[in-house]
């Protein structure tokens, strides 16, 4: 199933159908290559059930978002709204493994503060 990316007015939402390595990885593939992605925020939306994601893949995502990410990129923000403990803990790690990309990431547990944050200038 490919990703579900939505362009809205003020950020761009990725619904990844999984937590899952190879699921995230498309959807970062397919963020990237979308014209609006240098200007806009994004907000990552993962649903609750089954987690196919090592420590390990998330420096290889590191690695793919740093090899990827345009230069000319003004976006500054990446929400990750998470819907379980497990997910909370493994996109907590996620921010500490990617320490040093060019934009800022927190965990929201509800989606209409992640929303908020990704609009604030």
């Amino acid at each position: 199933m490919p990703p579900k990316i939505t362009v809205k007015k003020d950020y761009i939402l990725v619904e990844p159908s999984a937590v899952d390595f190879w699921e995230i990885w498309e959807c970062i593939g397919a963020a990237i290559n979308l014209p609006e992605f240098p200007e806009k925020n994004d907000i990552w939306l993962f649903h609750d059930g089954p987690i196919k994601l090592s420590y390990v893949d998330l420096y290889r995502l590191k690695d793919s978002i740093q090899k990827y990410y345009p230069e000319n990129a003004s976006k500054n923000k990446t929400a990750i709204v998470v819907e379980s403990g497990i997910q909370s803990a493994m996109a907590t790690f996620f921010i500490q493994v990617a320490d040093g990309l060019p934009f800022e990431i927190r965990v929201f547990t509800d989606f209409k503060l992640a929303e908020e944050w990704v609009k604030e200038h």
